[in-house]
């Protein structure tokens, strides 16, 4: 349960390997490769254009992913919406598949299909946009053609606002010209205008001169019926065109993106590891790289490489001071998953430990104070223990559904004994009255009719969880030798503080009224050992008394991490106070005759549901802003980079297990 030591691992070997090396490398996925800056280096010629080569396979074949994954539906249905799922082929069925995009022609096939269907949707488009034109002339019973070859006419198809059109109308009564009004609409009138062409100049000067839209229509020969209904005749030409595209696409489409998400991290790991390839030095017959390995791995390393390739050189040695190696986390079964909530606000530095273990306890509990809900609880946990049996995803990001797994079971005992059972479910509706016996005999205290039993209990796990970090904080210290840091940082200041809480309970509670003159005196003695020793870095005698004194202000900032636990309490309310509220609503709803049972149903479902989802973010979110927050704070350092060894990766798809 901790950062695991790295050993630095130097390679070198003959050039004639070196492919084969970074590919076995790439499969063993223990080995971090660094990149080594080195002039005089000469790394194979035809790398170069294979990076870019591979680039661009890269890029045509997510190209074609985006395009058919418009039409081809995803096996994970509205899970595949929030947690996007991989494919699963043996070596076989992913050989089977390549074959057969390369039998369908794939990339032509799916070329040929993008291009028709844009071209089909250009057509429609444009013959939409022909109609509607057209359709405010279509009274018009003259062909088109024969209007626009009159020898001594114009003619203009023309659009006006109506509150000009008298004016407009007007002016050409004036002109050796004619209007005639085709439609109307409350905003506009669709008229033509029928001029001798010695008046063209005239009728350019009335139109420009007033809001009107002149139409070209000469595309067009028929009368505007007749092109309507061969635009619609087209239009149903174009669409049955389009039907027969997506047919066909539907019928070998999901073959076809098969074969391209295994192509796709094909070429991604090839990328990879020309890439490392590019990190090695090369003179003319051999190559060197280094780079990281976990000790663990050491012998798995030379163990596989020694035996297949001959004259090869490896070297571990453990990293030098002034070197920061990668970080790599191990962690039993139970802690592993909120190696999650860690990796969200940033890896430790080598020099310290793994804070997972840590926030693992403090992280489900208040998760599942943030529920307090027995029923939620029980749907959390079947619902990810389901998903993660069930949906296929990497190993990694199956850690979120295990700490929501271990938040939903924690929030069972939460829900037991603060009575919640989808809110008060067991006290409202008769049918669930038979639950309300077992309900009372765990019920400790109830949130909603006792908020400051809760908020106490917030603000003490608070006051717990930051004492602890101090504690962590004056561990690390006593290990790097920085004794005074340790005592008068973080030791003093812990007695400080543990000890005003109790001079006040003493001072309050009978019993104990004795110890508090005892008690009181020690806080004394701590807050002098504070002013005493907090301003220790200061030269002068008065400046160390001042930043003695100055650093009683901290109280403040410890009182506002604690009182930041309170969120606690709010979260917890609020998620008992929906779900009563939505019983309520079942309850009243549920009165209505015929309907009224069906519309409870839905009501309890949506709204306990929506209340779940929501309150479950919400605690996710909160837990971990107090882990990074007030507890990180008081001894977490960071900076650490995470271990990322060469390996194969899968955007789209991963290894079906063969089972024997």
């Amino acid at each position: 349960m901790a950062i695991l030591p790295m050993l630095r691992v130097n390679i070198a070997g003959h050039r004639s390997n070196e492919e084969e090396i970074i590919k076995e490398l790439q499969n063993l996925g223990v080995i971090e490769i660094e990149r080594i800056d080195y002039e005089d280096s000469s790394p194979p010629e035809w790398l170069p254009e294979k990076l870019a080569q591979t680039n661009r396979e890269l890029s045509r074949v997510k190209t074609s992913i985006n395009f058919l994954k418009e039409y081809v539906s995803s096996k994970g249905g509205i899970v595949d919406i929030f947690v996007p799922q991989k494919f699963s082929f043996t070596e076989e069925e992913r050989a089977n598949l390549i074959e057969e995009f390369q039998k369908n022609s794939g990339y032509e096939t799916i070329e040929l299909w993008e291009k028709s269907l844009e071209d089909t949707k250009n057509q429609i488009a444009n013959l939409i946009q022909d109609k509607e034109l057209l359709s405010p002339f279509q009274n018009i019973n003259l062909s088109i053609k024969k209007m626009k070859e009159l020898k001594e006419i114009d003619v203009y198809f023309c659009q006006a606002k109506r509150y000009e059109f008298d004016s407009i109308l007007k002016e050409f009564s004036e002109l050796l010209g004619d209007i005639a009004v085709v439609s109307q609409t409350p905003l506009y009138v669709f008229f033509i205008i029928a001029a001798h062409k010695s008046a063209v100049g005239e009728v350019k000067g009335v139109l420009s001169k007033y809001t009107i839209t002149t139409y070209n229509m000469e595309r067009f020969s028929e009368t505007p019926n007749r092109e309507i209904e061969r635009i619609e005749l087209r239009l149903k030409e174009l669409e049955e065109k389009r039907n027969k595209v997506l047919e066909d696409i539907k019928t070998k489409g999901e073959v076809l993106i098969k074969g391209l998400y295994i192509m796709y991290d094909d070429y991604q790991n090839n990328y990879l590891r020309y890439e490392n390839l590019n990190k090695s030095v090369h003179t003319k017959s051999t190559f060197f790289l280094t780079g990281w390995a976990r000790g663990k791995d050491k012998e798995r390393i030379k163990d596989v490489l020694e035996k297949r390739f001959r004259n090869l050189y490896i070297v571990f040695s453990p990293p030098s001071p002034e070197e920061e190696p990668p970080i790599a986390l191990e962690n039993n079964p139970l802690v592993t998953p909120f190696e999650t909530v860690t990796g969200i606000y940033g890896m430790p530095n080598s020099k310290e430990f793994d804070p997972t273990p840590l926030i693992a306890p403090f992280f489900a509990i208040f998760f599942a104070l943030c529920l307090t809900d027995l029923g939620y609880g029980i749907i959390l946990a079947l619902l990810s223990s389901y998903l993660y049996k069930t949906v296929l995803i990497e190993k990694t990001r199956k850690k979120l559904l295990r700490v929501l797994l271990i938040g939903g079971i924690i929030t069972i005992i939460t829900g037991a004994i603060t009575g919640g059972w989808f809110g008060n479910a067991p006290e409202v509706f008769p049918f669930m009255r038979f639950l309300e016996p077992i309900r009372e005999k765990f019920i400790l205290f109830d949130p909603i009719k006792e908020p400051v039993t809760f908020l106490v209990l917030s603000l003490a796990l608070g006051f717990i969880q930051i004492m602890f970090g101090l504690g962590v904080k004056m561990v690390l210290n006593f290990r790097r030798g920085l004794y005074k840091e340790a005592i008068f940082d973080q030791l003093f200041w812990m007695l400080f503080l543990i000890g005003i809480p109790l001079a006040a309970g003493t001072t309050m509670i009978e019993p104990l009224k004795p110890f508090s003159k005892h008690i009181t005196y020690f806080v004394g003695i701590m807050a002098i050992g504070l002013v005493s020793t907090q301003g220790r870095h200061q030269k002068s005698i008065v400046l160390k008394i001042t930043s003695g004194l100055g650093s009683l202000y901290s109280v403040i900032g410890y009182l506002s991490d604690v009182i930041s636990y309170s969120r606690l309490l709010a979260l917890g309310l609020s998620t008992g106070v929906i779900a009563t509220v939505v019983n309520e609503l079942v309850k009243t709803f549920s009165n209505i005759p015929i309907f009224g049972v069906i519309i409870g149903i839905l009501i309890f479902i949506g709204g306990h549901l929506f209340n779940l989802v929501i309150n479950a973010f919400g605690a996710f979110v909160h837990s971990s802003r107090l882990q990074f927050v007030e507890f990180f704070t008081k001894f977490f350092e960071g900076g650490g980079r995470e271990f990322k060894p060469l390996r194969n990766i899968s955007i789209y798809t991963i290894e079906k297990e063969v089972k024997g």
